[in-house]
């Protein structure tokens, strides 16, 4: 029995057609976060307890000490030296943590509903996401041909964002996903374009080769493969093909990560070799006798269970906006979302939306169960329609605590998990609290591992070293650890 025949009926994802297919003009977005105009190249942020992500304990009453966008020093509080001229944070009451990775975000993708045919604005939702204390994003698969570009100007301070690391057009079958949903909504005049720019296909080892060989000399971080097919009928990636490509990508320096659904994709992913499985098992209960089997690859999984809860509910009542979506997202957005339009033909994702509603418990109990066997988890939210940019990695944190992580475990699954693997076996210069380590940090009200929803009460975002000034939607300032001069 071949992999097609085992698997239970197929999913769709919106975010790559509703992202290329949407023409309307859009509004400009609130600038949300931007750097003070004359920043301290030092910082002390004193008495504050510093969270160990590693070990999920917590320190109190620390100094710590930064110079030039790196930490210098972590002190107990009251005994270290600060640099000159630093300005300085009062943090009682508040927990340092590093900013939080994203290990499954879309820079290039629109969070609102598709009725509303709104174009992406990307540049917003890098501000958005700092906004929300994500200062790392992993992007596996930007739809737009300035990815790497934009990808490159964050890393040299030309514009303001999240520390990326991207991944180019995903590598599928011939009409394997997401073409058929681009045949289904784009227009004819515009998929000869699209097409070649948002997938590669290839059916023989040879044009495995030859798609990592171009991913490669475009500069991505990763390489992604479509291993799930969607819809269900849709053409897959054979095994053959898939050896040769993850065998290739790695010889050209490229991390192959496998965009999966069921268990047989993550089996097949994981023999050929990948680095990662990119969403959990979401089709289906993971058969009792599978879970070891999957483990003992020690890949680990960004199980982006807030992308499907979110599908689940679209058209079964209103959808309640967070504390960080109502602080980021305009209210006539978020309004928008229900009802859904009579107008607005949902004959395609129909079924789907059903599939993911009846198998949404499911979700939890594959990633409680595969953790429990040693899968380490990353926390991930494929922001597209329904996940916004920054505010989904919270909603997928709490998700993760829903599926058996404790708030620290979850924590982890956000900080010095995903930097580890980002860093590809070397020592990342960020994703926790310690001398020599990026100072891009976190600073809460209270402590997040008693309760998770603390993560929302930001007291300051800090990037490369400096602490940013951040204005909500409605004008309001949020910026109640702004530093002061001694």
């Amino acid at each position: 029995m071949n992999r097609r025949e085992r698997r239970p009926l197929a999913t769709i994802t919106f975010a790559a057609a509703i992202a290329i297919v949407t023409f309307a003009c859009s509004p400009k977005r609130p600038e949300l976060v931007r750097r003070p105009e004359h920043p301290a190249s030092a910082l002390a942020i004193r008495n504050v307890a510093v969270l160990d992500v590693e070990t999920g304990t917590l320190t109190p009453g620390r100094d710590v000490f930064v110079q030039d966008g790196s930490i210098v020093a972590v002190t107990a509080a009251g005994e270290g030296s600060a640099p000159p001229n630093a300005a300085e944070i009062d943090g009682a009451g508040a927990t340092l943590l590093p900013g939080l990775i994203d290990a499954h975000g879309h820079v290039g993708n629109s969070s609102e509903p598709g009725w509303l045919g709104k174009l992406p604005d990307p540049d917003a939702n890098l501000r958005a996401y700092l906004y929300c204390g994500v200062t790392t994003v992993l992007d596996p698969a930007d739809l737009s041909s300035q990815a790497f570009d934009r990808r490159d100007r964050v890393a040299r301070g030309e514009l303001l964002g999240p520390r990326i690391f991207a991944a180019g057009p995903m590598v599928t079958a011939p009409g394997g996903h997401p073409i058929p949903i681009l045949r289904q909504l784009a227009p004819w005049w515009i998929r000869w374009y699209l097409r070649p720019r948002i997938a590669i296909e290839i059916s023989s080892p040879d044009e495995a080769r030859e798609a990592a060989d171009r991913i490669a000399e475009m500069g991505a971080d990763f390489m992604k493969l479509a291993v799930d097919h969607i819809p269900e009928e849709a053409p897959e990636i054979s095994n053959e093909v898939l050896v040769a490509a993850v065998a290739e990508a790695r010889k050209k320096g490229l991390r192959p990560i496998a965009h999966i659904g069921s268990t047989d994709d993550a089996l097949a992913a994981a023999r050929a070799g990948v680095a990662a499985w990119m969403h959990g098992v979401y089709k289906e209960r993971i058969a009792d006798e599978k879970i070891a089997e999957l483990a003992a690859f020690h890949i680990p999984m960004v199980p982006t269970m807030v992308v499907f809860d979110s599908y689940a509910g679209v058209g079964r009542g209103p959808r309640e906006p967070t504390p960080l979506e109502r602080e980021t997202v305009p209210d006539d957005v978020l309004r928008a979302f229900d009802p859904v339009p009579e107008s607005y033909d949902m004959s395609f994702f129909r079924t789907f939306l059903d599939r993911l509603y009846a198998e949404r418990e499911h979700w939890r109990e594959n990633v409680r169960r595969l953790r429990a066997a040693g899968v380490t988890m990353f926390a991930g939210s494929d922001t597209q329609t329904g996940v916004f940019p920054g505010a989904g990695l919270h909603r997928e944190l709490a998700l993760l605590t829903e599926a058996g992580l404790t708030p620290a475990d979850a924590i982890r699954a956000a900080t010095i998990d995903p930097a580890r693997f980002l860093a590809n076996g070397k020592e990342p210069e960020f994703g926790i609290v310690a001398p020599g380590k990026r100072a891009d940090l976190l600073l809460v009200e209270g402590d997040p591992t008693r309760d998770l929803g603390v993560l929302a009460r930001i007291r300051a975002v800090i990037r490369d070293g400096v602490v940013l000034e951040r204005t909500a939607v409605d004008g309001s300032r949020k910026n109640p650890a702004m530093p002061h001069q001694r």
